[in-house]
């Protein structure tokens, strides 16, 4: 089993199960502590998140949530092969891979079938990363975790590809094979819906994506790198901010007639933009 990845230990168990963790705390602290001392961690640890938070609010402290954000609106163009600036947005296609896995067990993401597929899942973006200068991979988001279901036991990440013959090309890798291999003797097993698997796949031509952020840490489009040089050197994305352009989904993907037939209707919706 690969490294605990801790940043997702808070989301490991329900509300209630971490309100019975808390208690059971409690109630031990109360039997070995002498009385009048029971509730001191509490209180020490209540003093704390009440300062810090009222030192955030008043601006002594910066705010947490700030760090590594942008405080601005951008949007963000892809380089060209040879790292130059392209001409205008949405030159470049790029192929979007989510992939996903959720336990149907009682023990959640504690079930050791769903625990040997996250360490396969790791495994083969560690191997993309590795091989990023050569194979397209330009990037993944961190794994994000769905709030819809009240178990916390689904798991997925979405990565990014130059192209689509590029992500097809990873299927065949070695990882992937036997990760994939293990998936279809687990649901072939004696108890085949233990797991589940999610696999999505979107492929954007040029011309038909795009993303704009305010205030945002980078993430997804902004947080990509691509290969230069012979894979020696990677950057990231153009960050544009000029209004005229990034005003509109279709300026944002390059097709400025189409932006200004949109933004006619609009006006005709809408009236005359106020002076």
């Amino acid at each position: 089993m690969g490294a605990y990845n801790f940043s997702l230990l808070k989301d490991e168990l329900s509300l209630p199960a971490w309100l019975l963790i808390g208690a059971a705390a409690q109630t031990f602290a109360g039997w070995i502590a002498p009385p009048g001392y029971a509730l001191v961690p509490v209180a020490v640890a209540s003093s704390v998140l009440i300062l810090n938070f009222a030192a955030q609010a008043l601006g002594i402290l910066r705010y947490s949530y700030l760090k590594g954000a942008t405080l601005d609106r951008i949007s963000v163009t892809f380089p060209e092969d040879d790292g130059s600036r392209p001409e205008k947005m949405g030159t470049k296609p790029v192929a979007v891979f989510m992939l996903g896995i959720r336990s149907n067990h009682p023990l959640g993401r504690l079930h050791p079938g769903y625990q040997k597929i996250n360490d396969y899942l790791d495994e083969m973006y560690a191997d993309a990363e590795a091989n990023r200068a050569t194979n397209g991979y330009l990037g993944r988001t961190p794994h994000l975790i769905s709030t819809n279901f009240s178990e916390n036991n689904t798991l997925h990440s979405m990565s990014y590809w130059k192209t689509i013959d590029h992500l097809e090309a990873f299927s065949r890798r070695p990882i992937h094979i036997k990760g994939f291999k293990f998936l279809v003797s687990s649901v072939m097993g004696d108890r085949p819906h233990d797991l589940g698997v999610l696999h999505e796949v979107l492929y954007c031509p040029p011309g038909h994506w795009e993303a704009i952020y305010t205030n945002m840490k980078p993430q997804g489009f902004a947080d990509l790198k691509w290969s230069m040089a012979g894979g020696k050197n990677f950057r990231g994305p153009y960050i544009e901010r000029d209004p005229v352009v990034i005003n509109g989904m279709w300026g944002r993907m390059g097709n400025k007639l189409r932006q200004d037939e949109v933004e006619k209707k609009m006006a005709e919706v809408t009236g005359p933009a106020p002076v």
